[in-house]
């Protein structure tokens, strides 16, 4: 039985657009490679990699996701996806603060989960939840018309003691104690940041991933799969065509 060849225009044609489209990502793996075989020369371990664009692959955040607002004066009262931060110091875990009431012995912060006390240097004092109160949702705090505090929930309107130990239900006017924007600086968001996540990622763990193509999901994954298989039916067509040659040559 005769061996039948492809036909040589077909051979060059598909052997040139193979090489054409993998040419990018073999680039990238050779590069990628060179550079993960010489880790330590090139101390990939220390480099850290804080760009929100990356650190958004690996589901971490980035300093344009923290809420910050102004507390006793020129402190600020910062969140980050389930940590309140005082001054960019980790303070407690909690939502997203929804109301603010200052004291002079202590102030107390809102979430609509729990009441977190802490001291006018900010200071952590205790945290009630909502299981201990006689609410399941708080919204805001507010101030009666004769300045008392109230805290505005799902169940009504309650009213403090002194100590913020007992509640009673209130019915009146009142008005929302807004809370206030502020920005924060940059050594302040690194604090954050490093304080909820660590020193980032370093530069082999992102080389690595985007070695295998893990950098981009499954997406990535399979391309890099098909440059494989490109790079194997290049040697195929390759030698398709060495050997056709060789067979017309004899003949």
């Amino acid at each position: 039985m005769k061996l039948a060849w492809p036909r040589k225009r077909t051979l060059l044609a598909a052997h040139r657009w193979l090489g054409i489209i993998s040419a990018v990502f073999l680039v990238s793996l050779s590069l990628t490679g060179l550079a993960l075989n010489h880790t330590e020369r090139l101390g990939l371990n220390n480099i850290r990699i804080k760009n929100g664009l990356i650190l958004s692959r690996y589901g971490m955040v980035s300093g344009s996701d923290i809420l910050s607002f102004r507390i006793h004066g020129f402190d600020t009262l910062s969140y980050l996806e389930g940590q309140l931060f005082y001054s960019g110091q980790p303070l407690a875990t909690g939502g997203p603060p929804v109301g603010l009431h200052e004291q002079r012995e202590f102030s107390v912060i809102a979430t609509i989960e729990a009441l977190i006390f802490v001291t006018r240097e900010g200071e952590f004092i205790e945290r009630m939840d909502v299981l201990q109160l006689p609410f399941a949702v708080l919204q805001f705090i507010a101030s009666s018309p004769e300045g008392e505090p109230l805290l505005v929930t799902d169940a009504g309107q309650w009213k403090p003691d002194a100590d913020w130990i007992e509640f009673e239900p209130y019915e009146g006017g009142f008005s929302v104690e807004p809370l206030y924007p502020a920005e924060i600086d940059e050594a302040g968001r690194q604090s954050i940041l490093e304080a909820h996540q660590g020193n980032g990622l370093t530069l082999y763990r992102v080389l690595l991933d985007l070695h295998s193509g893990r950098l981009f999901g499954w997406g990535g994954r399979t391309v890099m799969d098909l440059t494989a298989v490109a790079i194997l039916l290049l040697v195929s067509s390759g030698i398709a065509g060495w050997l056709r040659k060789s067979v017309w040559a004899r003949h």
